[in-house]
């Protein structure tokens, strides 16, 4: 039975961040008793504590109590609570609902629903694809992951208590949205009406137990599709392949490598196929998203596109006012004929192996932050072909130093500045300096961006004539690494 076939009278919200407050407050509005819990102690909440409580929910902050989990009808946790916590285990035992923001959100709209997802480029293609439904006329909300949660826009458009509806809420024809892993985890029934998946390479391996179980998670976002409902699947990833079986609705395909895919990628062109409509091609010099990364990108949205019905001219149109989003392989500077770029986002191995594959020039990179588990030996190949030095940096830098040392000239580094100091004095004219850590940030900042922005505030620091000394003498001996 679902939630909306069962009354639910007493409800756990776990996790404050935006979309737990607003799932409190449209439970509150829905006549449910609401219980909010989260780690975090109240001093670390800059407001919306005194709303909730004035609603009349009860919150229990700085921990969590697991009497909380077992005296409600339904449970509702945020994307970053882990799902073998306890208490939430224990609730399932005793057969209480537990679902996420996604899932509890998306069982209130009628709209049909967009979710993208992979390891990489989500939050570039729903960007995209936001932007090429509304080139063609469609009134697209785009979120989820990314920007605003569909929780907080349904509040918003639901208006506060004086009946005011937000800024901006207009009537949309399609929600589209970036979904992750941990937010699949929690969603039992969550059915887009078109899914993407970009790619998978490892990643979260300090939340999942082995890669499989990452895979599955990826795999869930079709597990309740209909034949009505559209897959949109990547041919050169052999983990989005092997899935593919398993799809009940339609599936489109991608690939720069093939040419049986419904969207391929060569000579600077794409080329869509599609058996309803005859066979278009866009040419890639009019969009300032660059790379073989965004070329998958694109392929992708122009295949959600399509799937709604835009017509070609109206992605031709779209497509020279794109632009490329902040700490995604951004050009920051050139510098002595030095070019630097900010892959901040660049958080995990195969994000990594494709900013490497970005240059035919040689790469000084700069990798570390807090490791997420998984191999480095998918960028063996790359780092001997492309890589003239490493900088490693962070809490990861020391493993990734000892993997990477064999493959190229290596050195470790405490935090991301000495690292950037490292990596400029091995850098040449006509070299790219490129950080794209292959980890989260967590070990020094408080997010990928701000980790992006304190490296292109260290190249815009950089003045004539550069002082600092790299040579093996000022390292520690097992510090400087050779090919």
């Amino acid at each position: 039975m679902t939630t909306a076939e069962r009354q639910v009278k007493t409800a756990l919200v776990v996790g404050l961040g935006v979309s737990g407050q607003a799932v409190c407050e449209l439970m509150v509005r829905r006549g449910i008793r609401v219980i909010a819990t989260d780690l975090r102690p109240p001093q670390a909440f800059a407001d919306g504590l005194e709303r909730l409580r004035n609603l009349g929910c009860r919150l229990t902050l700085g921990r969590h109590d697991p009497r909380d989990f077992l005296a409600v009808d339904q449970i509702v946790v945020s994307p970053g609570v882990a799902g073998d916590l306890g208490p939430l285990v224990a609730a399932a035992r005793q057969g209480i609902e537990v679902i996420g923001e996604l899932e509890w959100a998306w069982r209130q709209v009628r709209e049909p629903v967009v979710a993208i997802s992979g390891t990489n480029g989500k939050t570039t293609t729903t960007t995209v694809v936001g932007e090429l439904l509304k080139a063609a006329g469609i009134r697209a909300f785009v979120g989820g992951n990314i920007g605003t949660p569909l929780s907080r826009r349904l509040l918003d458009c639901a208006g506060g208590a004086d009946g005011v509806v937000a800024n901006g809420c207009e009537a949309v024809e399609v929600l589209v949205l970036e979904v992750s892993s941990f937010q699949l985890d929690t969603a039992p029934s969550f059915a887009p009406r078109v899914g993407v998946l970009l790619n998978i390479t490892e990643d979260h391996l300090d939340r999942y137990q082995g890669f499989s179980g990452y895979i599955a998670s990826k795999a869930s976002l079709f597990s309740h599709q209909g034949p009505e409902d559209t897959a949109v699947i990547n041919l050169d990833d052999p983990c989005c392949c092997r899935i593919m079986d398993g799809i009940r609705g339609r599936v489109l395909t991608f690939s720069r490598l093939r040419g049986d895919a419904h969207a391929t990628c060569r000579a600077g062109r794409i080329e869509v196929r599609l058996p309803e409509r005859a066979p278009f091609t866009l040419e890639l010099g009019q969009c300032p998203l660059t790379g073989v990364h965004n070329e998958e990108n694109l392929m992708a949205a122009v295949l959600c596109a399509s799937a709604f019905g835009v017509d070609p001219d109206a992605i031709r149109r779209a497509l020279p006012r794109l632009r490329p989003l902040a700490h995604r392989i951004e050009w920051v500077r050139q510098w002595r004929g030095i070019e630097f770029y900010d892959d901040s986002k660049g958080t995990n191995i195969g994000a990594v192996a494709k900013a490497l594959t970005n240059f035919d020039r040689p790469i000084v990179l700069l990798v570390g932050g807090r490791d997420k588990g998984g191999s480095y030996q998918p960028l063996e190949t790359l780092i001997r072909r492309r890589v003239k030095f490493i900088a490693c940096f962070g809490e990861a830098g020391p493993r990734f130093f000892a993997a990477m040392a064999p493959w190229a000239q290596a050195a470790v580094y405490p935090e991301l500045e000495t690292a950037f100091q490292g990596a400029v004095a091995a850098a040449a004219a006509g070299d790219v300096v490129v950080l794209s850590p292959g980890c989260s940030s967590f070990d020094q900042y408080q997010s990928y961006a701000e980790r992006g922005r304190h490296f292109q505030r260290l190249v815009a620091a950089l003045q004539e004539p550069v002082q600092w000394v790299h040579d093996s003498a000022a390292l520690p001996p097992k510090e400087a690494g050779n090919r």
